[in-house]
């Protein structure tokens, strides 16, 4: 048998074949390991633009963690341990039940979808174009599109215009659209651009274009459709956010002092709220939070609700406290006898006087929702019954219920 030989050789060959996968998948190799190539890539000069250019247009659209230094003199450098990726949202995410409707207040009417304007936008200018609504300018940043002149059947001697604006809900992940109207003599030529007023000029023009999108955004559905991505920007940050102002807890709302009002108003009246009773003078809500003696006979009722010391959203524990439809006391009575010589007090209520009669008024129930600031600019804050601060976890959590019932 011949076999013996031939050993030697397969033991050279098989030496051979494993020292050559090093030329092939070694540090040298054709198919080399890239999986750490990027801890050698050099930092280059951020793109500069010309200066007529915007420059929010090239803002960064992903999330940078911050840097903090950890030891001056060495120069070190880590991520900040307090970073957190923000959890991608699935597609037609919708804090409300119903997916669009419309809102009105006073003489104002706008839709509210429950999507994100990323997915808003190409709905929008899908319904304008299978419509037969000529767009002639758009502005994708600030969510504006501007449709062509068009002539209704019973108006022949006018024609008009619409101005469609998408802007960030109150709630994460909704839209808002506003509409305006222009009305125009028909022989007035050309698609430039116009002096938009602030008010539509035919309220049921406006109406009209208003029920048949907002028609139309409902029958589309949340189906996962187109997403723009330069349309992620629109209405740049968050309508209403919880911040921190020298060190307690606020509610910032980037809204109109009427629009903030009326819709603090509807919140603290939702899911176990109870509003005592409010002052528009003032921009105070007397409010409590708990169950009422008549819902507590309901089982089951308000199974759950806070979750004090907590910063998970989804955690939310049992609340057993029975608290009274009506307070023992009015909101003019608390004001009038509010601690106005301590400072921290004071300052949310500058309206108010001291007076030499004030008194401490005895177990005061509830709590104080004070709006201060200006138009679309305004903090809402917190306070107990007699203006003093809550503990802030307990003010977070309260305002973080307050914000899940806007609209």
């Amino acid at each position: 048998m011949y076999t013996r030989p031939f050993k030697p050789l397969l033991m050279a060959a098989a030496i051979v074949a494993i020292n050559g996968c090093s030329y092939i998948t070694g540090d040298e190799g054709m198919f080399r390991d890239r999986a750490k190539d990027y801890q050698e890539a050099v930092e280059i000069p951020a793109m500069k633009m010309p200066e007529q250019v915007d420059q929010a247009s090239t803002q960064e659209l992903y999330v940078i963690p911050p840097v903090a230094k950890v030891n001056a003199e060495e120069d070190e450098e880590i991520t900040a341990l307090d970073f957190a990726v923000p959890r991608p949202l699935p597609l037609g995410a919708s804090a409300f039940g119903e997916h669009v409707k419309i809102q009105k207040l006073a003489d104002r009417r706008w839709i509210l979808a429950g999507l994100p304007p990323s997915e808003i936008w190409p709905k929008v200018r899908h319904f304008l174009g299978s419509n037969g609504l000529r767009v002639v300018y758009t502005d994708a940043i600030n969510g504006v599109i501007e449709t062509g002149w068009l002539q209704f059947k019973e108006s022949t001697d006018t024609k008009d215009r619409y101005r469609i604006q998408m802007e960030q809900g109150v709630q994460p992940d909704s839209t808002e659209i506003h509409i305006l109207h222009l009305s125009v003599p028909s022989e007035v030529k050309g698609d430039g651009q116009v002096n938009w007023p602030k008010r539509s000029i035919n309220a049921e023009r406006e109406a009209w274009l208003v029920d048949e999108l907002a028609a139309n955004l409902a029958a589309q559905g949340d189906s996962g459709g187109a997403t723009s991505l330069l349309a992620q920007t629109i209405g740049g940050g968050a309508k209403i956010a919880i911040v921190d102002i020298d060190r307690e807890p606020v509610l910032s709302m980037a809204l109109g002092l009427t629009r903030a009002w009326a819709t603090l108003g509807h919140a603290v009246t939702q899911q176990g709220m109870v509003r005592y009773d409010e002052n528009a003078n003032t921009g105070v809500y007397y409010i409590n939070f708990g169950q009422t003696k008549a819902d507590a006979e309901d089982e089951g009722f308000f199974s759950r609700l806070f979750s004090f010391g907590s910063d998970d959203d989804e955690t939310e524990i049992p609340v057993t406290e029975e608290i009274a439809a009506k307070s023992p006391y009015t909101l003019n009575e608390i004001l009038s006898n509010l601690p106005l010589q301590e400072a921290d007090v004071a300052a949310l209520f500058p309206k108010l006087e001291l007076s030499d009669e004030a008194r401490k008024l005895e177990d005061v129930p509830g709590y104080l929702l004070i709006i201060a600031g200006q138009d679309n600019d305004l903090q809402v804050h917190i306070r107990d019954a007699y203006g003093h601060r809550l503990p802030r976890n307990e003010a977070r959590d309260l305002l973080k219920h307050i914000r899940r019932n806007l609209i």
